[in-house]
């Protein structure tokens, strides 16, 4: 009987382009029937506390941008093996060795480092596999975590996401180059706060292109619903420093079930940004506006789940809502971010403002109060809601909002003045 299971299954493999050896004490990656890894060599907790200054790669944790497998050769080189053994120094200089152990995924190939090392924060894990590739070709990695995540394929950094997040299956999606023959996947994920965890699951393009066409054709009768879409600066931006050669890089996640749109999309490589107006039911209207900044870590910017729904439930309450899709500082393949955040919180402060501005130019039109417009977000978005109105504003009150909302506001090195004014 096992025979016979164990021949279907590798046939089952030889058709994805995946074989199965023997390889010892280090899984290899074998994409389950919707494509998931269900074993992982885990390696940790390590150390990842928040720092006040930027890091070099862009980060403020230092877990995310710290190389703590440098005693068997580092983040670029490295196999881990059930029972290897990884030392570093601690913050007093004391040298502390973490065991690696085999781990196998949920059903639905989640990792739940949270439940696996007792309910830490401000922690990481690496997680370690193989992938042994029939031929050479191109697979799409579709990633989800909690929080912030690396992935390092044959020692090349292929991904590198800051960000405070929950897990929701797919939220990045990636094209992988994999060699004939075996290949490294190494995953590190940082944990803030709450849960902890990541899930990976590898399609070849024939899947992955089934799974696209689905997701564009619900897309488009969702949009066709979503107010049109409009630039913030008609006019373009003088000297815009906000420049990517791709844009408008899209991410998935889930939605809750009960939510208006069945749709959640974060958008990264964000250089223009436009806007959104959700009117409030004419018989409801209370003459109320609110700039809704959606958060993303100022990496992305999820503008369904943290904005058109949040709009949507604001208009049946007689609320008007600008949904704002502001410049992103998205990390690039090196793992830095274009702009230090000194110098570009200044920036989309800018495009917070210019969004209160638009509401009230556009008062007579919307059927609001000038003088009842506001604005809030989530997460960086409430970071972001919070640095307008601590930003200087006595020159600036046609852009100063009336009052102000937030959701677990991220905090980025504390609020700051992002001008030399006033």
């Amino acid at each position: 009987m096992f025979r016979i299971i164990f021949v279907l299954l590798s046939a089952i493999l030889s058709v994805c382009g995946f074989s199965n050896n023997n390889l010892g004490d280090i899984p290899i990656c074998v994409p389950d029937d919707e494509g998931f890894i269900n074993e992982w060599i885990v390696v940790g907790p390590f150390p990842s506390p928040q720092v006040e200054k930027e890091l070099p790669d862009g980060s403020y944790h230092l877990g995310f941008y710290k190389d703590y497998l440098k005693s068997i050769g580092g983040e670029e080189k490295s196999i881990i093996q059930d029972g290897t053994v990884i030392k570093y120094k601690d913050e007093n200089g004391r040298y502390v060795s973490v065991k690696a152990k085999k781990v196998v995924a949920s059903k639905s190939g989640i990792v739940d480092l949270d439940a696996m090392f007792g309910h830490p924060d401000n922690v990481m894990a690496y997680a370690f596999c193989y992938i042994r590739s029939k031929e050479d070709q191109d697979v799409w990695f579709l990633l989800g975590s909690d929080d912030g995540v690396k992935v390092w394929v044959n020692g090349k950094l292929v991904h590198s996401n800051y960000v405070g997040r929950g897990l929701v299956l797919d939220q990045d999606k990636f094209k992988v180059r994999l060699h004939k023959g075996k290949n490294t996947v190494l995953v590190k994920v940082i944990d803030m706060v709450r849960e902890w965890g990541f899930a990976l699951r590898v399609l070849d393009e024939k899947a992955y292109a089934k799974v696209r066409k689905a997701q564009l054709e619900r897309e488009r009768l969702i949009d066709s619903k979503l107010p049109k879409e409009e630039l913030l600066w008609p006019n373009g931006i003088e000297n815009n420093p906000i420049k990517y050669e791709k844009q408008n890089v899209v991410k998935y996640g889930s939605w809750h079930p009960d939510a208006p749109l069945p749709i959640s999309r974060g958008y990264s490589n964000v250089s223009v940004p436009t806007y959104f107006i959700h009117e409030a039911l004419p018989e409801k209207s209370a003459g109320v506006a609110v700039v809704i900044l959606p958060g993303g870590g100022y990496n992305d910017v999820w503008l369904d789940t943290e904005g058109h729904n949040i709009a949507l439930v604001f208009a049946k309450k007689g609320i008007t809502s600008l949904v704002l899709k502001y410049r992103k500082n998205t990390i690039g393949k090196d793992g830095k971010r274009p702009l230090p955040m000194d110098k570009y919180l200044p920036i989309v402060v800018d495009d917070a403002k210019q969004a209160i501005y638009i509401l009230r130019s556009r008062a007579k039109e919307l059927n609001i109060d000038p003088d009842k417009v506001g604005i809030g977000g989530f997460s960086a978005g409430g970071h972001l809601a919070l640095s307008v109105c601590v930003s200087p504003h006595d020159r600036d009150r046609e852009r100063y909002p009336n009052f102000v909302f937030f959701d677990l506001p991220m905090v980025v090195g504390g609020l700051r003045r992002t001008s030399n004014e006033g």
